[in-house]
């Protein structure tokens, strides 16, 4: 039998092959019995991995990675899959969504293929996709709780699924997440609106508002000033993203699908990358690699190197 996994969700296709690992590979032969083939893929190349005779154990693993597109016999491989040796488990990994009319797919409707597909949420149904999980791994979450994740999160499957398991294990019990659980529990939605803040007050060249927030953020909970200046790079980054989508006529629809945002806070962002030409924002992203360095290297306490920065990025 074969399996087909197929899709532009990465983290949940990965999920599943582990799951299918686990479920048909013994653990300590799994090494001695897995080969992986990639690009380019020939009936010869497949059809010997395949052929092979696991080693002490019951199951050989192949496992052939986004090679069903161009350059590869598909007709040929297609023809041969109904001939699989039992004793082997061939799994296909794309990328990228099949189409219905893939000779591999179609082979997916009877028996001796199984097709399982991944497809990244869009943001406006990533809330249900929070609510899914949470109920995946024994919990829930409230609707606006996990509206809030999805708003300041983005389409990060991994890391809304991270947050997911230390919200339930924060709540310890069997009642749905709330959303002030969530600022509770979640590192960047504590200062989100204050470094949107203070972005705003950069962006403005006023530097002494632009401090008081920073000062308000390393005053607020003992929190770490690396942990701020995260906050601030992803800042930065999403701004010089969003600018240079503005500079080529990208509507606000195309930012938020290219880069995961909520709409509320792609808007918010889009306010702001007008307050910087795209060279600026580079320039910006040189400075925060050169606080990074002087961290990193103890040329500057975090404090002061935080102070420094928020001076030197409103001289822009």
């Amino acid at each position: 039998m074969f399996y087909l996994i197929h899709g532009d969700n990465a983290f949940e296709q990965e999920e599943a092959l582990a799951g299918l690992l686990a479920a048909h590979a013994d653990p300590l032969l799994i090494e001695t019995n897995k080969e992986i083939l990639e690009p380019p893929l020939t009936l010869d190349k497949l059809r010997q991995a395949c052929d092979t005779l696991p080693f002490l154990g019951d199951k050989r693993i192949v496992m052939v990675k986004n090679a069903l597109g161009k350059g590869c016999d598909i007709q040929k491989i297609a023809e041969y899959l109904p001939t699989l040796p039992p004793t082997t488990l061939l799994i296909f990994i794309e990328h990228r969504n099949l189409p219905a009319s893939h000779p591999v797919y179609k082979l997916c409707q009877g028996e001796i293929g199984k097709a399982l597909h991944f497809a990244t949420p869009n943001i406006r149904a990533l809330p249900i996709w929070i609510r899914d999980r949470a109920k995946k791994h024994g919990g829930a979450i409230e609707p606006a709780a996990a509206l809030l994740l999805a708003q300041n999160i983005g389409v990060n499957l991994h890391q809304l699924d991270q947050e997911l398991q230390k919200l339930l294990i924060y709540r310890g019990d069997t009642r749905p997440i709330t959303p002030k659980d969530v600022e509770a529990v979640v590192p960047y939605l504590e200062g989100a609106d204050v470094i949107f803040d203070m972005v705003d007050a950069l962006g403005q060249r006023k530097p002494q508002i632009a401090a008081r927030h920073l000062h308000r953020l390393l005053d607020a909970n003992d929190k770490e000033a690396l942990s701020i200046f995260g906050m601030i790079v992803r800042q930065y980054r999403l701004l010089i993203q969003t600018r240079w989508m503005m500079d080529r006529g990208a509507a606000e629809q195309a930012i938020i699908a290219r880069l995961g945002l909520h709409p509320y806070v792609a808007q918010k962002i889009q306010a702001q990358a007008g307050y910087f030409t795209l060279p600026q924002l580079h320039q910006a992203y040189h400075l925060l690699m050169e606080t990074d360095l002087a961290i990193k290297q103890g040329e500057l306490a975090q404090g002061a190197a935080l102070d420094l920065l928020v001076a030197q990025l409103t001289r822009l």
